[in-house]
């Protein structure tokens, strides 16, 4: 019995018949076209390890630092030579790390390179001061310190109490001649109220004032002085408004200029009240 075949049927359509075509040609030339992606490769590189330096290296630290070092050079360089050694995750543990910094040092010993000539000439050094001996600096602020350094304070206007009425004066009875005299005694003169000031006038305002005289001559400028060499004259006293670094009253008052080694230079502090003009 025969077997009977079908045949084959041919497409009629002519644009299929391209597609065909062109699919068999691509196939012809490339038997084995595929699209094949790449396995993605990681930007990052190998992870470094912690070592300890057994020895000074230049570019990474000195004998004795932790950093983090690549580990194919630990590996073949360090380790074999003894130049460095491990450090575990114990031994970090057990390291005070709230102090320590882990990391490569790139400038150890290092050399940095010469300045030129032409860079040393482009520099603008600063003139060198040349201080002045305490004698000297005395004899200058003797001459150029006037003998009264004035200071402008807003006086604290108090109120004044109103007048107490009159007392009659005691008496005093002397017998002259068989004849009696009446003698009136005066009442007892009271101390004249000191008029006190907002803020006050410190050693440091006294040595600003002293300075500014001084800036003026070039010699002056060169004299060294602190809120430290003035003294006050007169005993700090509260009620006086006098302390021992600053006064609070209105007034003259006597302070000292000590420079070390030499006798102390006098001069009047003169308070004065601040006025409208002077606002």
């Amino acid at each position: 019995m025969t077997a009977t075949t079908t045949p084959a049927i041919s497409p009629q359509c002519l644009g299929l018949l391209r597609r065909l075509a062109g699919i068999r040609s691509v196939e012809s030339r490339f038997p084995f076209h595929q699209q094949i992606r790449g396995k993605k490769k990681s930007n990052k590189g190998p992870h470094p390890v912690t070592v300890r330096l057994l020895e000074d290296i230049q570019g990474y630290g000195r004998k004795g630092s932790i950093i983090p070092v690549a580990p194919g050079r630990m590996r073949n360089i360090y380790y074999p030579q003894r130049k460095a050694e491990y450090v575990t995750q114990a031994q970090m543990r057990s390291m005070n790390q709230k102090d320590m910094v882990i990391e490569r040092d790139f400038s150890f010993g290092l050399e940095r390179p010469q300045e030129t000539a032409a860079q040393a000439e482009e520099k603008i050094t600063a003139p060198r001061l040349t201080l002045l001996t305490p004698q000297r600096s005395a004899e200058v602020l003797e001459a150029l310190v006037p003998p009264e350094l004035v200071f402008y304070r807003v006086p604290i206007v108090t109120p004044v109490p109103e007048p107490e009425p009159p007392k009659p004066l005691g008496n005093s009875i002397n017998v002259i001649g068989g004849e009696a005299s009446v003698q009136r005694v005066p009442p007892p003169e009271l101390a004249p109220a000191i008029t006190r000031i907002f803020g006050s006038v410190t050693t440091a305002d006294i040595v600003d004032s002293v300075k500014a005289v001084l800036a003026e001559n070039e010699e002056g400028a060169r004299v060294v002085i602190g809120p430290e060499d003035i003294r006050m004259v007169d005993t700090a006293n509260e009620e006086d408004g006098i302390e021992a670094d600053r006064l609070k009253a209105v007034g003259e008052f006597g302070i000292e200029i000590r420079l070390k080694g030499v006798e102390p230079i006098r001069r009047v502090v003169s308070i004065r009240p601040q006025e409208t003009d002077h606002l």
